[in-house]
């Protein structure tokens, strides 16, 4: 399964999120993305836009 991770800073339990992520990763491919900081460029814009659309599932914490 294809997983999207984006990490905002927004949420409380963004930790206890982070750490069921990290267990999965060893059976499933993750992207992730700490969308609080603000120097993307467009290419890597792209790429993110390409694996949040290819994923199965999206996450924010």
């Amino acid at each position: 399964m294809n997983i999207a991770v984006l990490e905002t800073g927004l949420f409380p339990d963004a930790e206890s999120v982070r750490d069921a992520v990290t267990h999965l990763t060893p059976v499933h491919n993750l992207y992730r993305y700490d969308l609080r900081q603000h120097d993307f460029s467009e290419q890597q814009w792209d790429q993110m836009l390409d694996e949040i659309l290819a994923s199965d599932c999206v996450l924010t914490c």
